[in-house]
């Protein structure tokens, strides 16, 4: 019975060590993986920036501008642009860059207020930018430093149309927050596996006092019926009942106990696993309206992209702006010109299915119906037409109240002439811009 104390205590210790291997591992790959997905979603979200405001920014004009067109219309536009950007989003910099040839590139337009980029301004040269250069959206895999601090940055280019790169949105997230953010899931994800840790350590710790109370027992016995070896052989042999029972403590016990612990390290693993599955789910998800995010749109894109290449493309799409949004926000706060985006996306809610609809701005929305009716953003538009004349085109909350309108364009693909999505969508847009532009000659105190 030593014999199976000793072999009993050496399973237990090699089943410890184990279990620090196993959680020391999983906290390894973990920590990995917590710093692939949060570089993955950082990256994702600065391309979704760049390429929203590249996609915005007109490059038959962009190429052309130079420093002393400054004040003017062209200029002033792309620079609200990407201005309106930067209020928006959170993100250190935003500007558009120009390739000077020979992998040197300058400033265009930079609409930080303090201390901008200069036009004409040398930028710092990195791998990214320069497949950007090259029609490539891309993303600094390292940080790169300048006379504005240290930063990852995303470029994305602006096509004219030639389909030709006529200049580069580049967006700066600061290096520090990236790190800082890092260091915070790399603390989550070890507390978690620390947590972990300390469940298993407690579940090896009941099972070895388990054990030790079963030898402890036998033991005992043992002792009692020390005078007579022989007789207690026999008395084992012969009572079924104590054969059993040691049978039952030294096997189906045991076995359980390491059920229970290989439950809980699969409890732990499937809690993680869900925790960075949600992490994933909110990537793509719009907060505000529950509407999909640029993360998504995007995805779309590519897709729809990819079926215009293989001939099978069949979509419209339409782009809807919210108006007077910014005088909202200014005059009656932005929880009250959140209220008014999230009213609106109710609207589109009720009158486009929720599943085509994308948040892809502040107050800009896109729908993408695929294998339908020509007419179909028609119909939808007179259902969005008819319920905010319902509301009487007001938004009221309390003493407050603001417009509630919103501008809209659609188009159709048109095989053969459209090469690329980005085509449709700027026929839209410009419609949109045409239905904004009326609206406001209508309301011009709004």
């Amino acid at each position: 019975m030593l014999k199976n104390n000793r072999f009993s205590r050496k399973i237990v210790i090699l089943l410890s060590i184990f279990l620090l291997v196993v959680n020391g591992a999983l906290g390894f790959i973990l920590v990995q993986q917590s710093k692939n997905d949060l570089k993955k979603q950082m990256s994702a979200r600065m391309l979704d920036v760049s390429k929203s405001a590249a996609a915005l920014i007109d490059g038959d004009v962009l190429e052309k501008l130079q420093k002393e067109d400054k004040d003017t219309e062209p200029y002033q536009k792309a620079l609200g642009i990407l201005r309106s950007f930067q209020e928006q989003v959170e993100l250190r910099y935003i500007y558009g860059i120009r390739d000077m040839g020979g992998k040197k590139f300058t400033f265009t337009i930079d609409p930080t207020v303090e201390d901008p980029g200069e036009f004409g301004e040398p930028i710092v040269y990195t791998d990214a930018l320069y497949q950007a250069s090259l029609g490539i959206p891309s993303v600094d895999e390292k940080p790169y430093e300048d006379a504005w601090g240290r930063f990852y940055s995303a470029y994305s280019p602006v096509l004219n149309s030639a389909g030709k790169v006529a200049g580069i949105i580049a967006v700066d997230i600061d290096a520090s927050w990236y790190d800082g953010r890092l260091r915070r899931h790399i603390y989550t994800v070890l507390i978690v596996c620390f947590f972990s840790l300390v469940v298993g350590g407690a579940i090896v710790f009941l099972i070895t006092e388990s054990i030790r109370r079963r030898f402890v027992f036998i033991n005992s016995e043992l002792g009692r019926l020390a005078g007579d070896v022989e007789s207690l052989a026999a008395e084992l042999r012969l009572a079924p009942g104590n054969g059993h029972y040691g049978e039952i403590v030294s096997e189906k016990k045991y076995n359980d106990d390491f059920e229970l612990l290989k439950e809980k390290l699969k409890f732990m693993r499937k809690e993680l696993k869900q925790y960075i599955d949600d992490a994933r789910s909110l990537a793509y998800t719009d907060t505000l309206t529950g509407f999909k995010n640029r993360n998504a749109y995007f995805e779309m894109v590519n897709r729809l992209d990819a079926q215009i290449v293989a001939g099978t493309a069949n979509f419209s799409v339409a782009v809807f702006d919210i108006n007077g949004l910014k005088k909202t926000n200014d005059n009656l706060g932005h929880e009250f010109g959140d209220l008014l985006i999230r009213t609106i996306a109710g609207i589109l809610k009720e009158c486009v299915a929720e599943g085509n609809l994308y948040r892809i701005g502040g107050d800009e929305f896109v729908a993408i119906a695929q294998n339908s009716e020509n007419d179909f953003f028609e119909k939808a538009f007179a259902l969005i037409d008819r319920a905010l004349a319902d509301r009487g085109g007001v938004l009221r909350d309390g003493e407050k109240q603001a417009a509630l309108a919103v501008s809209k364009g659609a188009a159709v693909y048109q095989k053969g002439a459209d090469k690329r999505y980005n085509a449709v969508f700027h026929k839209a847009d410009s419609v949109m811009y045409d239905d904004k532009a009326a609206w406001y000659s209508r309301n011009e105190n709004v």
